[in-house]
């Protein structure tokens, strides 16, 4: 047991400063801004009453897109948005966030921890080879449904599906390492 929590913590840890990383020193997590701030601002809080997530155009309920609305989206502007029109509750803190953050990456390293400790394989690499598998699996499936549906632009969509190939293949490394079957068996080979 003390060796799934530390291989978790190892993992959540180097996870955690590869996104740190990522996020703040390398250029492909750049946002667009708009020309103004402040109209948008006040566009946005005439127009979207409740924080939810915002089309445009709008979304329609039907089952079959109809044709104006098809036109529409071909005419755009097209906008996929998570919108907060409100003041939050509380002070805004970079330190709550990166404490989330980090507990999030706990949780994705304690997945794949148990994952290398289940299957009880023999070989370093059989082992190490379950971060890169679920990084790319994460990777692929949280972004290319936003790259088809809201048109995610190709650097972003890159770099998102990187981004946890990345984080998962060098933690599942240490992970590996920290993580030795008792009684092993051979896989993949």
């Amino acid at each position: 047991m003390k060796s799934i929590i530390l291989a978790t913590l190892a993992g959540a840890t180097i996870a955690f400063t590869w996104n740190f990383v990522s996020w703040q020193f390398l250029p492909w997590h750049q946002m667009e801004t708009f020309e103004n701030d402040d109209a948008v601002a006040r566009v946005i809080t005439e127009n979207a009453p409740t924080h939810g997530v915002y089309t445009l155009p709008r979304h329609l309920d039907q089952k079959l897109i109809k044709a104006p609305h098809a036109r529409a989206l071909t005419r755009g502007p097209f906008l996929y948005a998570i919108i907060r029109p409100d003041p939050l509750t509380h002070p805004w803190s970079l330190s709550r966030h990166l404490i989330y953050a980090f507990c999030i990456q706990v949780i994705g390293a304690f997945l794949i921890t148990l994952s290398i400790h289940r299957i009880r394989a023999s070989r370093y690499i059989s082992r190490a080879s379950v971060g890169p598998t679920m990084g790319l699996f994460a990777g692929l499936m949280m972004t290319l449904p936003q790259w088809n549906g809201f048109e995610l632009p190709q650097s972003h969509t890159l770099a998102q599906i990187l981004d946890p190939l990345i984080a998962w293949s060098l933690a599942g490394l240490v992970i590996a390492a920290m993580i030795k079957p008792r009684r092993a068996r051979r896989i993949f080979s």
